[in-house]
């Protein structure tokens, strides 16, 4: 089982969590309408957007916060 983790940080608030890879990838899989933008999620703290701090996309972009 593959556990490697992207390490993800809020834009607005700076709260820091590990996501999963493989649950990046499967969102970074499905939403293919802008590989411009990395997947991106809510943060639990204070609702503002939590963006990889470093992140290889399934399409082979390099994304960097």
């Amino acid at each position: 089982m593959n556990k490697e983790e992207i390490l993800y940080i809020c834009v607005q608030c700076a709260y820091e969590e590990k996501v999963p890879k493989e649950v990046v990838e499967y969102f970074d899989e499905m939403d293919q309408s802008n590989i411009d933008e990395p997947p991106c999620f809510s943060c639990e703290k204070c609702g503002g957007i939590m963006r990889p701090k470093k992140y290889t996309g399934v399409h082979g972009k390099t994304y960097k916060l």
